[in-house]
């Protein structure tokens, strides 16, 4: 029987990540204590970086537009402000669905302004 080297290498790799995350996210409310920086900030500056790797998955083939980066780069200041809005007015069950109305809805303002759909990566 053999052990599947790139399987055991797959799951190494997400167990570092994942570590690293906890590290990056620790850190950063651990700044935010020592500067005295409202945690919301925190919350808000993860959630807009987080969502920027979803935007460069899903429009990778049409990011030559600066003006689809900039239209993207507000869509994810809105995603973080949506996401500390949810977590401070909103009870949890109805995150989901809304999050799912947020994306849509960006997804459609794309394809409106720009005629480009997000890949099926997303």
């Amino acid at each position: 029987m053999k052990i599947r080297i790139t399987g055991i290498r797959d799951g190494l790799l997400v167990v570092g990540l994942a570590i690293l995350l906890c590290l990056f996210g620790v850190s950063s409310f651990e700044l935010a204590d020592k500067y005295h920086v409202n945690e919301v900030w925190v919350f808000f500056a993860w959630n807009s970086i987080l969502a920027i790797p979803l935007f460069v998955r899903g429009f990778r083939g049409h990011l030559k537009r600066a003006s689809l980066i900039a239209f993207l780069a507000g869509l994810a200041v809105a995603h973080g402000l949506i996401m500390v809005s949810l977590m401070t007015w909103v009870p949890l069950v109805y995150w989901f669905p809304l999050i799912a109305v947020e994306l849509f809805a960006g997804a459609w303002a794309a394809y409106r302004l720009f005629g480009v759909l997000p890949s099926g990566n997303i």
